[in-house]
């Protein structure tokens, strides 16, 4: 986050062609991709079906106006699948009337009101409308929230949900009857910190899911503005608070074995979003930590229980120019299709695109892949890579707001070439792209099974938005991959997926989280371009045994249990031909 007192007088300046977009029409725009499907036949386009799909959730960050930086931190927002229908729902991070951090001087009975807001729970009806199911499901619970992560935890087969807030965090177990019990205290994951961005992973190989934990900083509210203008003061203002990490143990909870992670360092940082991810390819999940005004962690995994912060010597620490940035979300994925996993940081300058060269280090290439120059007018916070327009080629969604007011800006969508170069399709992408709001988070899924991949952005005192791909595909087609793990890690975090087809190798990589505080679709999603099959499908479990699907049909979710193969086959040593459900688009 940026020193307010250098912007409170000078908000960021929008791009002049996306202040000339009409509401009401759209200027289409084909935009030339080398990728699987060739030429792209036709523009992304996005259209806003929040209200149409029922969602009547408004955000609040327990104030009428933006007057600190705990107000202006939030919220994420989440996708998964709590009753197990095969379809996705909907998590909405909220705040609410906080003491010590809300204005005092609101009337009683409106602090009473923003006092009780919580987070929203919105089940799918399957048929492009969602029904809140917050109190019903148990989860009306007040709390100063900023991010959530999705995973089963206990390894039951239902997802659970863990919220994090200034404050003691949340642990929502799921019973599996559409309701779900808050056992953070219980279960020893209740850090009463400024807890942020989150994730599961398997951290030492054990099976059970183990769960990190990014601390922001040591709020002050005593720390007062200059100037009547800074109602934001910089984060460099206030300490950071140690992150947690936290083993899972085989009774459902967790045990603090951060100092003995060799995970305490000094001064400590400023954690934003957070990922874990083998970024070296050596079979252990790392943990990737983007800070706020200063320099990012990478904690390389040592495979004994312990971590060493690589980041320096990985080209992650800094951006291109070398200084620290005000880094936001972290977001995983192989954008340029080399089989080496990328990492998209926005920050509030521009964007670092942290390209894998391989060998466990990265280059910062967001200038000349494109991001930079688009960017630097904006304040960056969720990211997302996905491919929107089924062409084999990873594209860029990036939610856009002011970090020091309560002032919108138009977020920001980028099309890939699968070569490394983006070009900036925002004006063209819909009308909803023009709306301005104070976005933080957004999450990435196929929500209505068509295929293709939607958004969901939160957005500060403010609606959220759905956003609904309409992106023609003509003759391009997907192919999704649900995986099943063994228990206890049912969710399979840290599984590694690659789709061959037509000559070329995709990579995705099955992990917790996602973007800023939020949680993405947990199912695999590959572009397939022309081809009506993937030649081959390779999958290589958290504990390193292997899978192969032949000639996967596309256009379906394909759902794949470990070290099941189908009837009439025969299972070979670490590699078999698995089959499993299919789940066909609006079926």
């Amino acid at each position: 986050m940026p020193d307010c007192r250098l912007l409170a007088d000078t908000p960021p300046v929008v791009p002049d062609h996306r202040r000339n977009v009409p509401i009401l029409t759209l200027t289409l725009l084909t935009i030339a991709a080398a990728s699987l499907a060739g030429t792209n036949d036709g523009p992304l386009l996005f259209t806003d079906v929040t209200t149409a799909a029922g969602i009547g959730f408004v955000e609040t960050i327990g104030d009428d106006d933006m007057t600190n930086i705990v107000e202006s931190t939030g919220v994420g927002c989440g996708l998964l699948d709590y009753d197990g229908d095969g379809w996705l729902d909907i998590y909405l991070v909220n705040s609410c009337w906080l003491e010590g951090v809300s204005d005092p001087k609101l009337d009683a009975k409106r602090r009473q009101t923003l006092a009780a807001a919580t987070g929203r729970l919105y089940r799918n009806c399957r048929d492009g409308t969602f029904e809140d199911v917050t109190t019903r499901a148990g989860l009306a619970r007040p709390g100063y929230g900023m991010g959530v992560v999705v995973a089963d935890y206990d390894g039951d087969g239902d997802p659970d949900i863990y919220v994090t807030n200034y404050g003691p965090n949340f642990l929502f177990r799921n019973n599996g009857d559409g309701t779900f019990a808050e056992v953070a205290r219980n279960a020893g994951v209740d850090d009463p910190a400024f807890s942020v961005g989150a994730v599961f992973f398997d951290y030492d190989h054990d099976g059970r899911l183990d769960l990190y934990v990014g601390n922001y900083i040591t709020y002050d509210p005593t720390v007062t503005p200059e100037h009547a203008q800074d109602v934001v003061r910089s984060p460099l203002l206030y300490a950071g608070q140690p992150d947690r990490l936290f083993r899972g143990n085989a009774d459902g909870t967790f045990t603090d074995v951060t100092r003995t992670a060799g995970l305490e360092v000094q001064p400590p940082g400023r954690a934003m979003g957070v990922a874990a991810f083998d970024y070296d390819g050596d079979g252990w999940l790392d943990v990737f930590v983007a800070n706020d005004a200063m320099e990012n962690h990478l904690w390389h995994n040592q495979g004994d229980g312990t971590f060493q912060n690589r980041a320096l010597l990985a080209g992650v620490a800094f951006g291109e120019s070398g200084a620290a940035a005000a880094s936001m979300a972290v977001e995983v994925g192989d954008y340029d299709n080399d089989g080496l996993l990328d990492v998209l940081v926005p920050d509030m300058t521009q964007c670092c695109l942290y390209r894998n060269l391989g060998r466990g280090l990265f280059e910062d290439v967001a200038v000349r892949a494109g991001l930079a120059a688009a960017m630097n007018r904006y304040h960056s916070w969720g990211g997302v890579l996905a491919d929107f327009d089924l062409d084999g080629a990873l594209d860029i969604y990036i939610a856009t707001g002011n970090a020091c007011r309560l002032q919108g800006q138009e977020n920001c969508v980028f099309v890939g070439d699968g070569h490394g170069r983006f070009t900036d399709v925002s004006a063209s992408a819909g009308p909803a792209l023009a709306q301005k709001f104070v976005s933080r988070g957004v999450a990435r899924g196929d929500f209505d099974n068509d295929g293709d991949v939607d958004l969901l952005i939160n957005n500060l005192n403010d609606r959220p938005v759905l956003l609904r791909n309409d992106t023609p595909r003509g003759e391009r087609h997907w192919l999704g991959i649900e995986l099943v793990g063994r228990p206890p890690n049912r969710d399979a975090i840290g599984a590694l997926v690659k789709v061959t087809v037509g000559g070329r190798t995709m990579v995705r990589s099955r992990l917790s989280g996602g973007s800023y505080l939020c949680q993405h679709d947990p199912r695999l999603h590959f572009g397939i371009g022309p081809h009506r099959q993937a030649d081959r499908v390779d999958i290589t479990w958290p504990d390193g045994t292997c899978q192969m699907l032949d000639n996967a049909p596309a256009d379906q979710y394909l759902v794949v249990r470990q070290g099941t193969p189908p009837p009439g086959t025969n299972e070979q040593p670490l590699r078999s031909r698995s089959g499993g459900e299919n789940r066909r688009g609006m079926d």
